[in-house]
C-alpha cells in the first residue's frame, strides 16, 4: 500500500466525507432552508420505492434530495467510525451506493433499524461490530421495506411503521449470514452480492405480500427532469474533486492507461495502488459518465445520477474504467436492440443508463471474461434489468444486483460451456 494513504486528510473517510458535506452545501443553494425541511419530511414519510426518485417536486426537490445524500453518507460514516473499520476500498464503494441511493429511495430513518439489526446480529454471535457493519450499508437497499408497511391501507400508519421497523432489524439481523452463502453462485463476479442476496428475500417478502392479500405496491411513479445544468455541474464537480484529492495523494502509477486498467485479485484497488491512483480512477469514472450523458443527450434525475454516483463509489473496489466501460457498451446494445423493435423507446431512455451505470457490477466478469463476453453479458443485465423490479415490487433498491446474480448464474456456465482450454475454470470465492 502506498504510504501517502497514511496521510489522514487524504483517506477514504476524510475525503468521502468532504464530499458529503459538499453536497449537502450544494443543495443549500437550490432551496431555502424552510424548503430543504418541507422536502426531507416528504422524504422520510414516502413510501421510498424503487424509483420513486427523491429529486421530483412532488417528493424532495432537488435541494432537499442533496441534503439527504450527504447526511444519508453522514450516517453510514458514523456507523463505520463507531465500529473502528479499516479504511479500505470497500467502505467507500459502500458509500457510493447509499449517497446515490439517497437520491430515490434511501434516508437515515429507513436506514437505521436495518443497521441497527447488524449490530445487534454481532453481539449475538460475539463478533466485532466492524466484521457485520459494512454489509448492513449494503443491506439498506431494502430501506422500502422499512418505509411501506406505513401505506398499507390495512395496517394503518402507527402499526406499519412498527412493523417495517421490526422487519428492518430482522432483515440487518439474517442478511450477514446470507452474504457469504450467496456469493458461491457467482463466484464473486457480482460486485452488488448483497444486492443479490436482498433481491431474494424481497422477492420472498413481496410473495408473502401477495399471499396474505396486501395490494401489489405502484412502481416508478415519480420521475424528476429538468435539471440537467445543475446536475451535470454536480457531476462534473465531483470528477474534479476526486482529481484533485488523487494528485494531491500522488499517484504512483502515474499513467492514466494504467490507471483505467486497474486490477486486484481480490477488487480492492485502494489497497493495491494506494490513494492517488484510487482517487484518479473514480474521477475517471464520473468523467466517462458525464461523457455518455451528455454525447446521447440522457435527461438527468435521480435514479440516473444515483447509479453515477454509486459508481464512482465502486472505483476503489473492483470497478476499473476499462471494465466498466466494457459492461456499459454491451447494455448500451441492449437497449439499441430494443430502440429498434419498439416504436415509441428512445435511446437516451434513462433505464438504459441507469442499468448500464450500476450494470458496472458485472466488471469483475468483464475483467476475468474479456471484453467479447463483457458485451454479450451487459446486454443480457440489460434484458434482466429492464424486466425484473415488478418481482420485488421495487422494495429492492439493488434491482440492478439482483439482475447481476441472475446474470451470472445464466451467463458463467454458457461461457464455460464454449470454453475448451479451462481457460475460464472456477475462480476461488
Amino acid at each position: 500500500m502506498s504510504e501517502t494513504i497514511e496521510k489522514k486528510w487524504l483517506r477514504p473517510y476524510t475525503v468521502w466525507g468532504l464530499l458529503m458535506l459538499l453536497t449537502i452545501a450544494y443543495g443549500f443553494v437550490f432551496a431555502t432552508p424552510r424548503e430543504i425541511v418541507q422536502g426531507l419530511w416528504r422524504i422520510y414519510t414516502s413510501p421510498a420505492l424503487l424509483t420513486h426518485d427523491y429529486i421530483h417536486h412532488e417528493i424532495g426537490g432537488l435541494g432537499a434530495a442533496l441534503v439527504n445524500s450527504g447526511m444519508s453518507g453522514l450516517f453510514v460514516l458514523g456507523a463505520f467510525k463507531l465500529a473502528k473499520l479499516p479504511q479500505t476500498g470497500l467502505p467507500m464503494g459502500a458509500f457510493g451506493l447509499v449517497m446515490g441511493f439517497a437520491l430515490l429511495g434511501k434516508n437515515p430513518l429507513n436506514m437505521f433499524p436495518i443497521v441497527l439489526g447488524a449490530f445487534l446480529y454481532s453481539r449475538y454471535k460475539k463478533r466485532p461490530w466492524k466484521e457485520t457493519v459494512t454489509i448492513s450499508a449494503f443491506a439498506t437497499c431494502l430501506a422500502p421495506v422499512v418505509s411501506q408497511p406505513a401505506h398499507i391501507e390495512q395496517l394503518g400508519v402507527p402499526l406499519g411503521i412498527l412493523i417495517g421497523f421490526l422487519l428492518g432489524v430482522i432483515i440487518g439481523f439474517v442478511i450477514n449470514s446470507m452474504g457469504g452463502f450467496i456469493k458461491k453462485s457467482h463466484e464473486g463476479l457480482n460486485l452488488y452480492n448483497i444486492g443479490w442476496g436482498a433481491g431474494l428475500l424481497s422477492i420472498a417478502l413481496a410473495v408473502i405480500y401477495n399471499a396474505i392479500g396486501v395490494e401489489r405496491f405502484a412502481v416508478g411513479t415519480f420521475v424528476s427532469g429538468g435539471n440537467n445544468l445543475p446536475l451535470n455541474i454536480y457531476l462534473a464537480g465531483i470528477a474534479v474533486f476526486f482529481f484533485v484529492a488523487g494528485i494531491l495523494a500522488k499517484p504512483t502509477t502515474g499513467n492514466l492507461l494504467k490507471i483505467a486498467n486497474m486490477k486486484a485479485d481480490d477488487n480492492d484497488f485502494y489497497v493495491k495502488y494506494g490513494a492517488g491512483d484510487t482517487y484518479i480512477g473514480m474521477g475517471m469514472l464520473a468523467v466517462l459518465a458525464l461523457l455518455i450523458m451528455n454525447i446521447v443527450r440522457v435527461e438527468f434525475n435521480g435514479p440516473v445520477l444515483g447509479a453515477i454516483v454509486s459508481m464512482i463509489g465502486w472505483g476503489g473496489y473492483g470497478k476499473s474504467v476499462a471494465n466498466s466501460a466494457a459492461i456499459i457498451a454491451g447494455v448500451m446494445l441492449g437497449g439499441l436492440a430494443r430502440t429498434l423493435l419498439v416504436a415509441d423507446f428512445a435511446f437516451n431512455a434513462a433505464v438504459i443508463y441507469t442499468s448500464a451505470f450500476w450494470g458496472t457490477c458485472l466488471s469483475p466478469m468483464a475483467k476475468f471474461f474479456g471484453l467479447k463476453w463483457a458485451l454479450v453479458i451487459g446486454f443480457v443485465h440489460f434484458a434482466f434489468a429492464f424486466s425484473i423490479a415488478p418481482f420485488h415490487w421495487g422494495m429492492n433498491l439493488y434491482n440492478n444486483g439482483l439482475a447481476a446474480g441472475f446474470v451470472c448464474v445464466v451467463m458463467i456456465p454458457v461461457i464455460r460451456a464454449f470454453d475448451r482450454k479451462g481457460k475460464y475454470d472456477p475462480k476461488v470465492v
